[in-house]
């Protein structure tokens, strides 16, 4: 148990940068901005410019901690993982839900300057789906000229799209009932939370910190905590791993603090007051065609991978009506600009698309670590 404590206070997962003040800033304020992320995979020392890097957009328990399990997997790949918390989860700022996006959009660029990192391909998970396309439709420079990348595992539909019951009822709910999310999350967590935090996409994290772990902890078998070959129960290399540390993670957000969250849903469910969409688009149907403009303009041409759970009862599972609908959105919006592919993740829900017990992420990291060798 205490080396899967010590593999989550690991020094490279819990990195600060602080964007300075800047007194031009049109939006989100205009002092300093501190920022906690992750950082590990595979470097080239002293060549950062040289890094095959992901940059993750986690789901809305939008923390930088959530995928650290994939470190030994990123290392095999030689591909450096960025994951930053979003504003109100550990040691990152908070900021005015209406701001949030702008604000991020200026904070991601300055992170990866800092960190000597030109170019990145692009992974996101449920929510973290929106702040990553808002990136790119603001930024395209920062993806890679040839092997420009974007992976979605899940990704956030609005419930008028999927017509599922649990989040259309979350959509019709008071802004102020829906901000007090991490509150019911604490006074409530035997009964009221685990439903109401399930139907935010939440439900893992809350199992995870609300019962035991269901075996005994596995202790790392090699430096960086990854394993040397399939796990004994016959899964992905790394998997039982991946389960046996989330609760040390979850117990480490929790205690650092994830007063975000209530922000986090209310931008998520576009129920912020005196703002229409999603910063300055609406909804995809909307973005896609930006963001193909955006791409020509920078020269890029984009490959689009998302993975869609078995089992949703977020979005819909894989052929209902809100993945049909974001299928058609880029499919028929992409043009000759964007190369879009959907499939289905056997086995796997919502929270755990992109869980090492799936395939997913594999497939993601072998692909980048493909267009990485073919430059």
């Amino acid at each position: 148990m205490t080396a899967l404590v010590d593999y989550v206070n690991d020094p490279r997962f819990s990195q600060t940068f602080e964007l300075p003040a800047n007194p031009h800033a049109a939006r989100g304020g205009t002092g300093p901005f501190k920022v906690t992320y992750a950082d590990f995979g595979y470097h080239h020392e002293g060549h950062p410019e040289e890094d095959n890097v992901i940059l993750f957009f986690s789901p809305l328990m939008a923390s930088r901690l959530v995928q650290i399990a994939k470190d030994e997997l990123a290392k095999k790949h030689k591909i450096r993982v960025i994951v930053a918390d979003r504003p109100g989860f550990g040691g990152t700022d908070d900021i005015e839900t209406k701001d949030k996006l702008s604000r991020w959009s200026e904070v991601i660029p300055s992170l990866l300057a800092h960190l000597g990192i030109q170019h990145v391909s692009v992974a996101c998970h449920s929510g973290g789906t929106i702040w990553a396309l808002d990136l790119l439709l603001h930024h395209p420079h920062l993806l890679h000229p040839t092997r420009t990348y974007l992976a979605m595992g899940a990704p956030w539909i609005l419930p008028s799209h999927s017509s599922l019951f649990v989040p259309s009822l979350l959509k019709v709910l008071p802004a102020g009932l829906i901000g007090h999310t991490d509150k019911f999350a604490r006074l409530f967590n035997n009964h009221i939370a685990p439903a109401f935090a399930s139907s935010l996409g939440l439900s893992q994290a809350l199992g995870a910190k609300l019962s035991p772990a269901s075996a005994p902890a596995t202790v790392p078998r090699s430096e960086g905590g990854g394993q040397g070959g399939d796990d004994d129960n016959g899964a992905p290399e790394g998997a039982q791993f991946e389960d046996d540390v989330f609760p040390k993670i979850i117990e480490r957000i929790y205690a650092e603090g994830m007063s975000g969250i209530s922000s986090e849903a209310v931008l998520l469910l576009q129920k912020v007051e005196g703002m229409a969409g999603w910063g300055d688009w609406a909804d995809y149907d909307e973005l896609v065609p930006r963001l193909v403009g955006a791409l020509g303009a920078a020269g890029r041409r984009l490959r689009v991978d998302v993975f869609y759970g078995e089992r949703d009862v977020m979005i819909g599972d894989a052929g209902s009506k809100g993945p049909a609908w974001l299928d058609r959105c880029w499919g028929e919006l992409g043009g000759n600009v964007v190369d879009y592919r959907s499939r289905v993740v056997e086995g796997a829900d919502h929270d755990g698309v992109w869980n090492l017990r799936w395939g997913a992420v594999q497939e993601v990291f072998g692909r980048v670590a493909s267009l990485g060798e073919a430059t």
